[in-house]
């Protein structure tokens, strides 16, 4: 084989590793691409995690309100100002949305 042959071989050689290398670096399933997914999937990992205590604990909300009116009661009284017989409601206005020209009122 004459030399320029061999030249011809080694660079046609070179030319194919070059190209079996390259989706390796670059391509879909490079290691760059795999860096960035795993990252991805940390993060997503974490977003789970949170979701799931969320979820845990609205089941556990869940579980309460339909095994007991207990449950049912605090939520009635938190949220829709609920008041048993013999209680006196009294609504406390936070100190910021107070008005100043207003005198405070004192229940005994």
């Amino acid at each position: 084989m004459a030399k320029s042959e061999m030249r011809l071989i080694d660079f046609m050689l070179l030319a194919a590793l070059c190209a079996l290398q390259y989706p390796l670096w670059f391509g879909t399933g490079s290691w760059l691409n795999v860096g960035e997914l795993h990252e991805k999937l940390d993060t997503r990992m974490v977003v789970l995690k949170k979701l799931e205590t969320r979820n845990d604990q609205l089941e556990a909300k869940v579980v309460s309100l339909q095994s007991g009116d207990r449950a049912v009661e605090e939520l009635a009284r938190r949220h829709l100002g609920m008041v048993s017989k013999g209680e006196i409601f009294v609504w406390v206005i936070p100190a910021k949305s107070r008005n100043t020209a207003s005198a405070p009122v004192e229940v005994s």
